[in-house]
């Protein structure tokens, strides 16, 4: 705008002398420098929208791992509980091998108890046959002695016949006794005699009637103890049926329980397998997820460094301008006192493009050094 204001009241020399100095090379390397400011700083805006966008796909990458972080918190949770399910599980374990254990102590019980009843109703068995020997001896007995009982009957029956044979006899001699005192005594003395084996008979015969009431009365007292000791062995026999059936229930609970403990060992085991699995699995995402962030920090630490660089380039660009705006001035002055003081003008003009041949000197030397420091933090990143 400055141009277009002074080229209004420019004399033609005044325009010679200006396009004479714009064709001036270090004019142009200023305004080439600037051109190439301008360039870097887009291609710095550039870069920088880049590593923004990678950012915002490394931020949705985060966000991802992060809801994966999430999810597999939730899974460690639930495997948490599955943990805690499984001490209860643990607990529930003991508990039924406890039970287990009280079954197997009572099923032993039951067993001793089984064979106790068994060695007892073998003793019972035999009291039983060493009472059957005594019945049958006793029968034998008792046949015996109705034998020698019938003896005896069949002897009193002869005695009576004897008695009443003597008590005839007797008469006899009674009828006779006037006729033979010695007849009489000889009959008295038969009749004696047999009195007292009549007497004899009937000791003999109570004596043998009192033996088989006895008899009777053991035969009894072993048909009792027999029928109790068949009902002891008919209890004994429903107790170890009971006890049978007690220890068939118990075996079954107990392979129940076996059944039960072995499926809570492979459902413990499956459990660890995959508690296991999930661990490793979240270990991978936490190194993943470090890995993430670390390359997060680099890619802000390298947006940092171009943005330094950026606005490194941006106030080089400023002072750029304000130099042009000064050179602009400069030649308004030049263009102004052309007429009046051109060797001045030329002196001057050569003195400004000394010092700003110095100072594009100094710029790609200060434009060296930030893209060597940028080229070294991107070799670092």
């Amino acid at each position: 705008m400055s141009e277009e204001h002074h080229s209004d009241h420019q004399t033609p020399a005044s325009r010679q002398d200006a396009k004479t100095l714009f064709k001036d090379n270090r004019v142009r390397a200023i305004a080439g420098i600037a051109a190439i400011a301008v360039i870097w700083a887009i291609m710095a805006q550039s870069n920088a929208g880049t590593h923004k966008e990678r950012v915002e796909a490394l931020e949705g990458q985060l966000a991802s791992v992060e809801q994966d972080n999430r999810r597999y918190s939730r899974r460690i949770q639930e495997i948490d509980q599955a943990e805690t399910n499984l001490a209860d599980m643990h607990a529930e374990m003991a508990q039924l091998e406890e039970q287990r254990n009280e079954a197997s102590s009572a099923l032993e019980s039951a067993q001793n108890d089984v064979t106790a009843v068994q060695t007892r109703l073998e003793e019972l068995e035999t009291q039983r046959d060493e009472l059957q020997n005594e019945v049958d001896a006793l029968n034998q007995e008792l046949e015996n002695a109705q034998g020698d009982m019938q003896s005896l009957r069949d002897e009193r029956d002869e005695i009576t016949t004897t008695r009443d044979n003597a008590e005839t006899t007797l008469q006899q001699i009674e009828e006779a006794q006037q006729s033979a005192d010695e007849a009489r005594q000889q009959a008295e003395t038969t009749r004696q005699q047999a009195e007292e084996q009549r007497q004899q008979a009937v000791e003999a015969l109570s004596s043998a009637e009192d033996d088989f009431a006895e008899l009777e009365e053991k035969s009894r007292q072993a048909n009792e103890a027999l029928t109790g000791l068949e009902e002891q062995v008919a209890s004994a026999q429903s107790e170890l049926d009971e006890l049978e059936k007690t220890r068939d229930s118990l075996t079954s609970e107990r392979d129940e329980l076996q059944n039960e403990v072995d499926s809570l060992v492979e459902l413990r085991e499956e459990e660890s397998q995959s508690l296991e699995q999930v661990r490793g699995e979240m270990e991978d995402l936490m190194v993943a997820l470090d890995l993430g962030r670390n390359e997060v920090a680099n890619i802000n630490s390298d947006i940092e460094a171009r943005e330094e660089t950026l606005s490194q380039l941006e106030s080089q660009l400023s002072n750029w301008r304000d130099e042009l705006s000064s050179l602009d001035q400069r030649l308004g002055s030049v263009d102004d006192a052309a007429n009046d003081d051109v060797p001045t003008l030329a002196g001057e003009a050569e003195n400004d493009a000394s010092s700003e041949g110095s100072e594009t000197d100094q710029a790609p030397a200060n434009e060296s050094d930030n893209n060597q420091s940028q080229s070294q933090q991107q070799s670092n990143n």
